[in-house]
């Protein structure tokens, strides 16, 4: 019940959130190594000044690179933005509005309120997330293997499209947005004596609830083998794929 508490207060934590400002770029060299995308671990060396230039942290020569996982929040929104869609390598200078900062609270004495920040960085490492995004073909070819694949949107949404055929049907969440508290129940039910070491995929509207429940399952819950469809039932659609009839 622990681990089910924590997977829904994972998933209500990395809701999408829609940003009305965007950071500047002041300066930006390219990396050419692993792109940074959603749900990447990334090691980064950073100085955070003030619009002054007045430095209020770095860990610059301190042998202490900052680790963390995109997507997680746990470094601020807007420093997140510079880091995303970059690769291993990249060394960038951005200016963070206050709104995508510490806002009109300001961070205890070190930051003021409504202040703008500046980073400087350097990404010095980058590794994928610990689920895999698979396209429909390599769908195809694992539920032909006995993966189980689990389509976790809702019942409308299996009806008016219909379903992948050898695909299994269990809403993650309902229409108000609450977690079904039995969906691991029903996944281990469905692996039987392979548990967590069963191939596990994710099939959502349009892959981001999935990939949100992959991280999970992949980081938190312990199973070795989880992938997400990437661009969700969207995606197996405007490849031509064939949907069975939802009943």
């Amino acid at each position: 019940m622990k681990k089910i508490f924590f997977l829904t207060f994972l998933i209500l934590f990395n809701s999408n959130v829609l940003f009305a400002e965007n950071i500047e770029i002041i300066s930006d060299n390219k990396g050419d190594g692993l792109k940074v995308v959603n749900h990447s671990w990334v090691k980064i060396e950073y100085t955070g000044f003030f619009e002054d230039g007045k430095i209020f942290d770095t860990n610059v020569g301190k042998d202490k690179p900052l680790v963390f996982q995109i997507g997680m929040k746990e470094v601020i929104p807007g420093f997140e933005q510079g880091i995303l869609g970059e690769n291993k390598g990249s060394k960038r200078k951005i200016k963070i509005p206050s709104k995508l900062a510490y806002g009109e609270k300001g961070a205890g004495e070190l930051i003021p309120p409504n202040s703008n920040l500046i980073f400087e960085f350097v990404i010095l490492d980058v590794l994928n997330p610990n689920y895999e995004k698979i396209d429909s073909k390599k769908l195809e070819k694992l539920i032909k293997e006995n993966a189980v694949a689990l389509d976790i949107r809702l019942d409308n949404q299996w009806k008016k499209t219909g379903v992948i055929k050898g695909s299994f049907q269990e809403t993650a969440f309902d229409i108000d947005g609450k977690f079904n508290v039995y969906l691991l129940d029903k996944i281990r039910a469905l692996a039987g004596e392979e548990s967590q070491g069963i191939e596990l995929i994710f099939i959502s509207h349009d892959g981001k609830t999935a990939e949100i429940l992959g991280n999970a399952f992949a980081e938190d819950l312990g199973f070795t083998n989880v992938y997400v469809l990437d661009g969700g039932i969207q995606s197996w659609v405007n490849s031509n794929k064939p949907l069975e009839k939802y009943n």
